[in-house]
């Protein structure tokens, strides 16, 4: 009866062995062929162009600190360039995007909310204008009374015909994009 069970135990942890090995093998083979799918439309890509900016690397990662009397309310405005490109006749440019962060008189930071020029889209008809243009720069835009809400200008910029458009942005106290006009 022992050997019975032992013939019985060892053809079992066989079985088992092949089929872990034949398992291994299969992933080894799918592993080997999804990178080599990989390397080859990763080769196929285009290669990625020298991409001019419009602004000045003087005016980018430079912070614009705002203060308003009427509001207890710091909002600090830094420019930074995106990864994004925009294609033109001409070549492509860079995209650019903001971070705004609004702190209380006390240091303490009510929010930080990043915005590219895509976050306008959800809030304009028509979008042709902005794919087109890139975020030349965001100033803050003074209220003069105690509403809970900032307001930001952002000037686009149409790289080949350099003709700007300005979007008024309004912003509660979380962050959130309220209005677009």
């Amino acid at each position: 009866m022992k050997n019975a069970c032992l013939l019985l135990l060892s053809a079992s942890l066989l079985t088992a062995c092949g089929r872990a090995e034949k398992t291994k093998d299969a992933a080894t083979q799918l592993t080997t062929a999804i990178s080599t799918t990989a390397d080859s439309a990763a080769s196929s890509l285009p290669r990625p162009q020298k991409c001019r900016s419009i602004i000045d690397a003087v005016r980018l990662e430079k912070s614009d600190v705002y203060q308003e009397s009427a509001k207890s309310l710091n909002v600090k405005i830094t420019l930074h360039q995106d990864t994004s490109t925009v294609a033109t006749a001409e070549g492509c440019y860079f995209n650019n995007m903001i971070t705004v962060v609004a702190t209380k008189k006390s240091g303490n930071r009510v929010f930080k909310r990043t915005l590219l020029k895509d976050d306008l889209l959800y809030f304009v008809k028509s979008d042709e204008t902005i794919n087109r243009a890139i975020l030349q720069k965001t100033t803050y835009k003074p209220t003069f009374n105690a509403q809970k809400y900032i307001t930001l200008t952002m000037r686009l910029i149409d790289p080949v015909g350099r003709k700007t458009t300005d979007y008024t942005v309004f912003m509660n106290y979380f962050g959130e994009i309220v209005k677009v006009r």
